[in-house]
């Protein structure tokens, strides 16, 4: 796949960067990952650096809130956000600066699964643990990662979109993310591979469009100019679907959700817009990724890794999850239901909560 191979390049490049950075921070090689074993004692507060890919979309506007409301629930100071604005370089020279900054645990939302590696490897050089939230690494270790199944968020979208389309067969066009985070793979494999395995009458088109919203409009466009029998559309992410409504009104393709001719339309984030579009009958679905838990146990898991605690693989937490082994780290798997007309209303949605609308 050329998105890997991309990948690759600018792990390798950003290993180069980072080669006199890593021999000047240690003598010798580190374990990825390691964190300072317990120097944090229960009750002192710390300095805690914070990476993020972006600032710029309703969910991560409502992530950044919502951190700072646990940060000081958990005594931390936050270092940041600084934004990397999708460049896995700049990421790199962010995560050096958090730490000349003085932080003592680090949350990152990595730009690129692989080409993190790099700057987790510095920062165990330098005994600082690190949480993954969202997007987790592919290669490096992590003290946990924070996030849901996003196999499954492929999964469920396009089961939805193939069990309420209005025709028995047809296209649906994935408007994907970034594979080189794997996030946008892992929405797209499970994407792809519930619909040639239980919705055969289906076949998926996939557009590249690096979590870039007017790609993705654009794609749209395309998807229903190409494709007479477009059944569905399923954007991996919350911010374009405006857009595409906007060309489905164009094209004059666009009916309410139940509508005999209607496009299916599901995205991914739960964020409150989201639930006013499904209010509306315009948006059919979305996947509630909490931003609230992201937020919240992050902080929880860079306080517990300064306090030398430990977890492993198949542990039951106090919030309705599991501690699951990806990739050689912990996940903490965190519940992401899907949202429709049926449970839009559900207080216990964040995108609820944080609602104005």
């Amino acid at each position: 796949m050329t998105s890997k191979f991309a990948s690759r390049l600018r792990a390798l490049g950003i290993l180069v960067i980072l080669a006199t950075l890593a021999l000047a921070g240690c003598g010798g090689s580190t374990t990825a990952g390691s964190s300072s074993g317990g120097t944090l004692a229960p009750g002192d507060s710390f300095k805690l650096g914070v990476s993020l890919t972006f600032n710029n979309t309703d969910f991560w506007t409502n992530y950044i809130s919502y951190e700072t409301k646990f940060a000081s629930q958990y005594k931390a100071t936050l270092i940041g956000p600084l934004v990397a604005n999708n460049d896995a370089a700049k990421q790199i020279t962010d995560i050096r600066t958090l730490i000349q900054e003085g932080a003592q645990a680090l949350i990152v939302n990595p730009v690129d699964s692989a080409a993190i590696a790099p700057a987790l490897d510095y920062a165990a050089s330098k005994h600082i643990p690190v949480i993954s939230v969202d997007v987790a690494p592919s290669t490096g270790k992590v003290f946990m990662i924070v996030r849901a199944d996003n196999v499954l968020y492929g999964q469920n979208s396009c089961k939805y979109i193939a069990s309420h389309a209005s025709g028995s067969g047809g296209h649906i066009a994935i408007l994907e993310g970034d594979l080189a985070s794997l996030n946008g793979k892992d929405r797209t494999d499970g994407c792809t591979q519930v619909i040639k395995s239980n919705y055969p009458q289906f076949k998926t088109v996939e557009y590249a469009t690096k979590w870039d919203t007017p790609t993705a409009v654009n794609d749209a466009k395309t998807a229903l100019s190409t494709y007479p029998d477009l059944q569905g559309i399923y954007v991996e992410w919350g911010a374009p679907e405006d857009g595409i409504l906007a060309a489905e009104q164009a094209a004059g393709k666009f009916t309410s959700v139940g509508g005999s001719s209607h496009i299916v339309l599901v995205g991914n984030d739960g964020v409150p817009h989201e639930h006013a579009l499904i209010r509306s009958n315009k948006l059919d679905a979305t996947i509630s990724q909490p931003a609230n838990a992201y937020a919240q146990y992050a902080v929880f898991y860079a306080r517990a890794a300064l306090e030398g605690k430990t977890y492993s693989a198949g542990q039951s937490t106090d919030h309705k999850s599991t501690i699951v082994s990806l990739q050689g780290n912990l996940e903490d798997a965190l519940p992401a239901p899907i949202v429709d007309k049926t449970n839009v209303g559900d207080p216990n949605l964040w995108g609820n909560a944080k609602s104005t609308s």
